[in-house]
């Protein structure tokens, strides 16, 4: 079961990266094994510091494209990602589909 964690967990750092990165959104996608966290920034993230340093503004706006889109991601920029074993092709493909429109909306936020 660890390797189709891992595996589910490098599929989802790379539908994350590759739709941000589309989008020009300045990211990171920090991983322990098959734990990841999305952070708004090009600096690396390894401390609380480097996290909340990152444009934190840009979650919610993420966060709420995806969920509109049916993708359950965590509520906040310092949660951890809980890969799941149950992700399947049609998971992904629901993942992959919201992922550009959380994107942009990533893009699009400005600081209030």
């Amino acid at each position: 079961v660890y390797a189709a964690l891992d595996a589910n967990a490098d599929r989802l750092a790379g539908l994350l990266g590759e739709a941000l990165s589309a989008a020009g959104v300045a990211h990171r996608v920090a991983r322990a094994g098959n734990f990841l966290s999305v952070f708004f920034t090009e600096e690396p993230v390894s401390d609380f510091a480097a996290a909340r340093a990152s444009e934190t503004f840009r979650f919610a706006p993420f966060f709420h494209a995806l969920l509109d889109a049916g993708v359950y991601a965590p509520p906040s920029a310092f949660e951890t990602w809980f890969v799941s074993s149950a992700l399947d092709d049609d998971a992904f493909e629901t993942i992959a589909a919201a992922l550009p429109g959380a994107a942009r909306a990533a893009a699009e936020a400005r600081p209030s």
